[in-house]
C-alpha cells in the first residue's frame, strides 16, 4: 500500500436507494395531455368530437323524419288536402311555414347543446387557478 493518507470524510455521508430519488409523477393538465397527443387528451377529444356528432345526427334524424312523414301524413288523410287557413291550403302553410320554423328551432337546439358541451370542455382544459 502506499503511504498517501486518504481525506478525512467531511461529515455524514446519506447513502439513498436510487428508487427513492427518481422523480416524483408530476400530474399534468388536460390541456398538457391534449397539446402532447397523449392517450388520455385523445380520449377527451374524441368525447367531445363523439358529443357533437351525436346532437349534429339527432337533429339530422329529426329534421329528415319530420319532412319525409308529413307528405305521407297529408297523403294518407283524405281530409287534410282540402283544409284551407286563410285561403291557403293547410299542406302548404305546414310544409312552408312549419318546417322552416322547424328547422330554426331545431338550428337553436343544436347550437345550444354543442356550445354547452364546448363551455364544459373548455373548464375541463383551462383549470380555474381560483378553485380551491
Amino acid at each position: 500500500m502506499t503511504d498517501e493518507a486518504l481525506p478525512e470524510p467531511s461529515g455524514r455521508v446519506r447513502i439513498t436507494s436510487p428508487l427513492s430519488t427518481a422523480p416524483a409523477h408530476v400530474r399534468s393538465t388536460v390541456g398538457q395531455e391534449i397539446d402532447e397527443a397523449t392517450g388520455v387528451g385523445e380520449v377527451y377529444m374524441q368525447s367531445l368530437i363523439r358529443s357533437q356528432l351525436r346532437a349534429a345526427m339527432t337533429v339530422a334524424i329529426t329534421l329528415l323524419l319530420t319532412v319525409v312523414s308529413l307528405p305521407l301524413v297529408f297523403s294518407w288523410v283524405p281530409g287534410l288536402n282540402d283544409l284551407r287557413v286563410l285561403g291557403i291550403p293547410l299542406p302548404w302553410l305546414v310544409l312552408g311555414g312549419g318546417v322552416h320554423a322547424g328547422v330554426i328551432v331545431l338550428g337553436w337546439l343544436y347550437v345550444r347543446h354543442v356550445e354547452r358541451a364546448e363551455r364544459l370542455f373548455t373548464l375541463l382544459v383551462e383549470p380555474d387557478d381560483t378553485r380551491p
